[in-house]
């Protein structure tokens, strides 16, 4: 989905590009459930949502101003597979999830992320991306030491054709730096 079919307004929205990478790593196909952690302006729960119409999408955002912005483009596109939860995570929710998006943490990351493990079913998928380089290495370090498997790291960079005077050039974004894994599946016993 292009950026300009949201509604946006001051909450920062993750890029098309960035969001097509990040939702293919969370390989939501065949997936029942997915949270969304940090849901800034929806744009990964709304395109989840349009995609995979099956998908139950649970947005977790605390901003007023996100909140509103969420429940605006689930208007807009007349989602039904859509659940705004006002909060920040860990939260109690009734059901485990197939997948988790990590979008914001607002510094509690360790206790999302163990969170993230307990509510993930055997197999499901986890990404998350972060602006700040800190916040990346953390997580990373707080993955490794964890229960999931096949840690995969990326480093994004996208620049867009833009009008500089009589010519053209590529204007970069800021690099997003994503973090993709599962919780393992264990043999039945």
């Amino acid at each position: 989905m292009k950026n300009s079919e949201f509604i946006t307004g001051a909450v920062p929205i993750t890029k098309e590009e960035v969001r097509a990478i990040t939702l293919s790593k969370l390989a939501l196909k065949d997936k029942k459930s997915f949270v969304d952690i940090g849901a800034g302006t929806g744009s990964i729960s709304i395109e989840a949502a349009v995609t995979y119409k099956e998908l139950e999408v649970i947005a977790i955002e605390h901003h007023n101003e996100a909140v509103e912005l969420i429940q605006k483009n689930k208007d807009k596109f007349s989602l039904e597979n859509i659940k705004i939860i006002q909060g920040r995570a860990p939260i109690t929710l009734a059901q485990k999830a197939d997948a988790v998006f990590i979008g914001g943490s607002d510094g509690s990351l360790k206790e999302i992320i163990d969170w993230s493990y307990d509510l993930l079913n055997e197999g499901g998928s986890l990404a998350a991306n972060f602006l700040l380089i800190d916040n990346f290495y953390e997580a990373l370090r707080l993955l490794k030491e964890s229960s999931f498997v096949n840690i995969e790291a990326t480093m994004l960079s996208v620049c867009k054709l833009e009008k500089l005077g009589k010519g053209d050039y590529f204007k970069p974004f800021n690099p997003i730096y994503l973090l993709s894994c599962n919780k393992e599946n264990k043999p039945n016993e």
